[in-house]
């Protein structure tokens, strides 16, 4: 299953079972209760994670549970509290922003719609009342600015990598070239070097001892040159 699907559904079903309760008589006394053991889940999948650093897990395969754990926590605590006049109502935006940033669009714009549609049917809400109308279209108006948000995160984060990725490539060019300049260039300019140093003197032909010595006063040159460029990036890597 697409894990768009499957964030989407996690929300869908979190929020849900929050209302279900909710509207539950039999269950409504023991909504703080709920709330203590859902924390100790929270904590102690944490607790337990970390012995597993090790493992092939990667740190982002446990962000579906946390995220489900928070909804139905947040729900709980903001309906307990006073519901669209709870003091703790910000907690909703920040779950908002949280799923933007971690999961896909489609998962967000469930999330908006699950938590307009909870409200909506709670008791509690009046649609007369303008306080509890500003908070519901403020669920709607945050959405677009916590989808905008998260794009722009994953466009520093993609550029980011690009810069880390080029980075690399040239840390590794820096080391081919110097190995080049170090094993290949000057190794085979010293040879030659030396081998015109022994030819030059024995060479009779006065035309072939002038081309001679000015060959090896260019690879002479091609040498320091060499070895300046080598000493160039050295101090620029180092």
């Amino acid at each position: 299953m697409p894990k768009h699907i499957t964030h989407s559904l996690l929300l869908l079903f979190a929020s849900a079972g929050t209302y279900l309760w909710l509207i539950t008589p039999s269950l409504t006394p023991y909504t703080l209760q709920l709330v203590a053991v859902l924390l100790l889940i929270y904590a102690a999948t944490h607790w337990f994670r970390k012995p597993k650093r090790s493992q092939a897990s990667t740190p982002t395969s446990h962000i579906p549970l946390d995220l489900t754990l928070l909804t139905i926590i947040i729900l709980l605590l903001v309906v307990e509290t006073g519901a669209l006049a709870s003091p703790l109502i910000f907690l909703l935006y920040f779950l908002v922003f949280a799923v933007a940033m971690l999961f896909e669009i489609e998962a967000t714009l469930m999330l908006t719609g699950t938590l307009l549609a909870f409200f909506l049917l709670l008791p509690s809400t009046n649609l007369t009342d303008l306080a509890h109308l500003g908070e519901l279209l403020a669920f709607v108006m945050i959405t677009p600015l916590s989808l905008y948000i998260s794009h722009q995160h994953e466009d520093i984060a993609r550029q980011k990598a690009r810069t880390h990725t080029l980075t690399n490539h040239l840390a590794q060019e820096e080391t081919d070239t110097l190995l080049f300049l170090s094993t290949n260039l000057k190794t085979t300019l010293l040879s030659a070097l030396d081998s015109l140093s022994i030819i030059i003197p024995k060479t009779t032909a006065k035309k072939a001892k002038s081309d001679l010595s000015v060959l090896y006063s260019d690879l002479r040159a091609l040498y320091r040159s060499a070895q300046d460029l080598q000493n160039s990036i050295d101090l620029e890597t180092d």
